[in-house]
């Protein structure tokens, strides 16, 4: 979904074109208008803007000027220009610009349309960067970005003390970040990858999809990027010259399309998560824990997340002790895996983990056998962690006896312990997924409900406003919305609106300005426009039908 926003001092243009462009669903936008470039402006410091649609001479800011604006704030951004036959001077000096184009304000709808079309088409080729991944496979790691690897994964593990994270060491590794100032962490994973996919094709796609995000957030900020020995892909980000807010902002626009280019041009799925704010940098592992906590919280079917916030996942937070760290004297790396496919919701590769490591463990006869506990326990202590750290232990516990879990006496025998465990991680999967649709019912309930609650308030019912409400990007709040309830928003808030206005307009004694007011219209010229083409009918021809048929049945 593009975002496209129509700027126009004249609002009959602006209300026309807007109304246009909402039938047009091929190209599938999220439309937007302002009535002025300083309107525009503001609303483009809270959204990424894919197109802009405006008119070239208006008071104040003028077209001129706010293409100046975008293309420091969405460098991406194509601007198409509304202009008369005597403003080519004007024209000539836009079109210097990249990505930049212009049409005569005589020409057609369609022509209008048409542009648009062309530059959703330039935005989508933009994103195969074909160029630039050839520049990866060209391209070799060098010593210091291992040492710069090395001490940034030291920081977010907790390793240094803060009189060791300072500017003179940010020199020497080249990390082009200020060591006094904050940070905000985008932490970035591969999905969906195919079996047995060697570690040489997965640091490839790791790197490619590094170099796509530096292509879409270097113009804008300044940041640090490595990986863990797990493969999350981390970026530690400062503001260039824009403030908090509007990296923020930048930042979160331009992570679709981290990931939708990923996707188109070497066909990974990644999935993001955004924290809400910056951080010092000692505070960076618990804001590194968290953020992983917020990747695993899916909602419904999708593959791909992209969140925005860790207040996503605040009513899940509980206190939790702190983890021995004590090296385990078998397979350490196996258990480690077992719990991300837990946390990460892969059944198959969990269920596939618990066969290795319980095969052998069935055929122990002797329930004293130290080694066979310390497997069994460090199984048990996996599946423990998980309940109380996304404290379910009470839906756990209405499915299963929750005390045979750290008690081996309990079981009969090891074979039998091992099938407690596997009727157990069941659960635990089964709850995952009641838990992940709920989520998704949670989310389109509220939504559905400030909707109905706000209807007569049109700024909160724009797709940022939603999207902001629940902590989402708008295009992942889009999506999820359509796999839950089959439609899309805006269909949903014209669906309210014509149900609300043809039970006001069923009484006589309420003025259809009124019900223009009611419903979030301006006037009742936009209100009329819209009620008749969701039912064929003006307004008051409705109004005459209804109440014509109420004498029929008098």
């Amino acid at each position: 979904m593009y975002t496209l926003l129509i700027v126009d001092d004249e609002p009959i243009i602006a209300d026309g074109l807007y109304e246009v462009f909402q039938t047009v669903e091929d190209l599938e936008l999220d439309i937007y208008k302002a009535y002025s470039g300083d309107e525009a402006y503001e609303l483009m410091k809270k959204t990424r803007i894919d197109i802009v649609l405006t008119d070239i001479r208006m008071p104040g800011m003028n077209g001129l000027q706010l293409m100046e604006k975008i293309h420091r704030q969405w460098p991406k951004c194509r601007v198409i220009f509304l202009t008369g036959y005597n403003e080519f001077d004007y024209i000539y000096t836009a079109i210097q610009y990249e990505g930049v184009s212009y049409i005569l304000k005589t020409e057609e709808y369609e022509r209008v349309i048409g542009a648009v079309r062309n530059a959703v088409l330039e935005i989508e080729k933009s994103l195969r960067l074909d160029a630039l991944l050839q520049e990866a496979e060209e391209q070799a790691g060098t010593a210091k970005e291992l040492l710069r690897g090395n001490f940034l994964n030291g920081v977010i593990k907790g390793r240094f003390y803060k009189n060791e994270i300072n500017q003179k060491q940010f020199d020497e590794l080249g990390i082009k970040l200020n060591a006094c100032d904050r940070v905000v962490m985008l932490v970035g994973r591969l999905d969906d990858l195919p079996k047995g996919l060697p570690y040489s094709e997965m640091t490839r796609r790791i790197y490619n999809v590094s170099l796509i995000a530096g292509e879409f957030l270097s113009s804008a900020v300044k940041y640090a990027y490595f990986t863990d020995e797990n493969s999350y892909m981390i970026w530690l980000i400062q503001p260039g010259e824009n403030t908090w807010q509007e990296c923020l902002t930048f930042v979160k626009g331009n992570i679709e399309f981290i990931q939708r280019s990923c996707k188109e041009s070497f066909g990974t799925i990644v999935s993001f998560a955004l924290d809400d704010g910056p951080a010092d940098w000692i505070e960076l592992p618990d804001r590194f824990n968290t953020l992983k906590m917020v990747l695993s919280y899916r909602f419904g079917h999708d593959t791909a997340v992209l969140l925005t916030g860790r207040g996503i996942i605040k009513e899940d937070l509980r206190d939790t002790q702190e983890k021995s760290v004590e090296k385990l004297s078998l397979n350490r790396m196996k258990f480690e895996m077992l719990a991300e496919t837990l946390e990460y919701g892969t059944e198959e590769d969990f269920f596939a983990l618990m066969e290795e490591l319980t095969r052998n463990l069935r055929t122990v006869r002797s329930m004293h056998n130290i080694v066979a506990l310390e497997q069994y326990v460090s199984i048990a202590l996996v599946l423990l962690s998980y309940i109380n750290r996304w404290n379910i232990l009470e839906k756990v516990a209405f499915r299963i006896g929750i005390h045979k879990l750290m008690r081996i006496d309990e079981h009969e025998s090891w074979d039998d312990a091992v099938n407690y465990l596997y009727r157990l991680g069941s659960i635990l999967f089964d709850i995952q997924r009641q838990e992940r649709e709920k989520r998704a019912q949670d989310v389109v309930g509220f939504i559905q409900k400030h909707i109905n609650d706000n209807i007569h308030i049109q700024d909160e019912l724009t797709l940022i406003r939603l999207a902001d409400l629940v902590h989402f990007n708008p295009s992942y709040l889009s999506r999820l919305f359509k796999q839950v309830t089959g439609m899309n928003i805006s269909d949903y808030i014209s669906d309210i609106r014509v149900k609300k206005a043809k039970l006001m307009l069923g009484n006589p004694d309420v003025k259809i300005n009124t019900v223009a007011e009611a419903l979030g219209y301006g006037t009742a010229a936009n209100f009329t426009c819209f009620f008749k083409k969701m039912t064929n009918m003006t307004p008051q021809e409705y109004r005459d039908f209804v109440i014509g048929r109420h004498k029929d049945k008098a």
